[in-house]
């Protein structure tokens, strides 16, 4: 089961270049990831120019001298899996949208913006109530009982979890 999400930024008043991201939206994958390697507009861009993805990555392209696609045994692990570079797909450009036509996208759980701060703000379905995508990683890490771990971005079992607690406490030893 795939978390879906929207990558956006904003461009004007009420107005948000938009595109869709099939896998990991969750805060502690695509919200970090953002955060950590897409900070600059130049960068978001880039990522937006790309149209529809399935996985967002550290770097949006890849090494011209190695292969890259849409198939597992295909691609660069740090690199954006894109719909259409990547899989030959048509109409997968980003969108241009107000922000109520955002709300209503189908299946999203999460919308991340870059707003004209050049900041991340994100909202989780109904969407009522977006925050600072830093804010919301501290307090999702301050609920788990542990610091972000450098690099991180996933999801938490339980079993990954205790783990994580127990090298962190060993760390502070």
């Amino acid at each position: 089961m795939s978390t879906r999400s929207l990558i956006c930024e904003k461009i004007g008043d009420d107005k948000y270049k938009a595109i869709y991201c099939h896998s990991d939206g969750y805060l502690t994958y695509n919200g970090a990831m953002l955060i950590d390697h897409y900070k600059d507009r130049e960068k978001v861009e880039e990522l937006l120019n790309l149209g529809n993805i399935s996985c967002l990555c550290e770097k949006v392209n890849p090494d011209p001298s190695k292969p890259h696609s849409f198939d597992y045994s295909q691609r660069q692990d740090d690199v954006v899996v894109a719909y259409g570079r990547d899989r030959g797909e048509t109409d997968q450009e980003a969108s241009i949208c107000s922000l109520k036509e955002l709300k209503k996208w189908g299946w999203i759980e999460y919308i991340y913006i870059f707003n004209d701060k050049d900041k991340w703000i994100y909202a989780e379905y109904p969407f009522d109530d977006f925050k600072e995508v830093q804010k919301g990683l501290d307090k999702e890490y301050k609920q788990l009982g542990i610091k972000r771990p450098k690099d991180f971005y996933g999801f938490w079992t339980e079993a990954t979890l205790q783990a994580e607690k127990k090298r962190q406490a060993q760390e502070e030893m």
